[in-house]
Formats: structure tokens, sequence, C-alpha cells
């Protein structure tokens, strides 16, 4: 058995430590603004659950970190078929620009990937509803609730 007092011992080596400067985190708005798109459409992403990555730093609030909302449109870019060197001109002309409008190809993408949630989720909702409906025409209470003459 080793003695424990041997790994003690040893003179201690020196480690280096490198600080990573601290990622850039955006409210709903700014966010919203950064990748083109209205604020209400990263609310109702967030609401089914997709859309960029969210943290929160501040209590209930919801704040994106910049490469988080990068990594979802180069996502979206990979989506739609586009290659890489496409979504870098596509930055580099939009940085330009200057731009701080609506961002047409965000606005469709996400456009897109929100009705792709809603119709996952809605018929998910339309079977229970109908395995629901299923379960209550074979029992009495069926009978009860609407009854046939």
């Amino acid at each position: 058995m080793k003695d424990p007092h041997a790994l003690t011992d040893r003179p201690a080596q020196q480690a280096i430590v490198c600080q990573f400067p601290l990622q850039q985190v955006l409210s709903r708005a700014q966010a919203a603004e950064y990748l083109g798109v209205p604020a209400s459409r990263l609310r109702a992403l967030a609401l089914l659950g997709v859309g960029p990555d969210r943290v929160r730093q501040s209590g209930r609030v919801a704040q994106f970190r910049k490469d988080d909302l990068d990594q979802y449109s180069a996502d979206l870019f990979s989506r739609a078929g586009l290659s890489a060197e496409a979504l870098q001109r596509y930055r580099s002309v939009r940085a330009a620009s200057s731009y701080a409008g609506q961002d047409a190809f965000m606005d469709m993408a996400s456009r897109d990937e929100l009705s792709q949630a809603c119709a996952y989720v809605g018929g998910r909702v339309v079977i229970v509803l109908g395995l629901v409906v299923i379960v209550l025409s074979h029992t009495p209470l069926s009978r009860i609730l609407f009854p046939m003459r």
C-alpha cells in the first residue's frame, strides 16, 4: 500500500491559469435584434422548447449568449442546405452594411422552425384528445355526459 504522505512531499508544480473572456450575454430584445427576428418569435420558440439556447442569470429573465445565437443561425443555415462559406459571406455582408432591421433569411427560417414545432405539439395534443375521446366513448360516463336519443 502506498503511503499517503508520499504524494504531498513532492514539490508543488506551477500551474498556468488561462482566463477566458466573459461571454457576451444579451437580453431577449437584444438577441432578437442581433438575429434579425421579432422578440415575440424568440419568446414563442422558447415556449415550444426550440430556438437558441437560453441562460437564466438574473431571476426569471431569459438571456442569450452571443455564441449560442451564432450557433443557432449556423444550424438554420445548415438545415436550409447552405454551406459554411455562404454563412460567412452572409454574416460579413450583414456586418458591413450595419443593418439592424429584420433579417429576411432568419425571419423565414425561424418562422419555419416555429411552424414545425407548433405542428409537432399540435399533433401530440390531437393524439391525446383522440385517446381521451376513445376512452370516454366506451365508459358509462359517456352515456351520462352525452345521452343518445
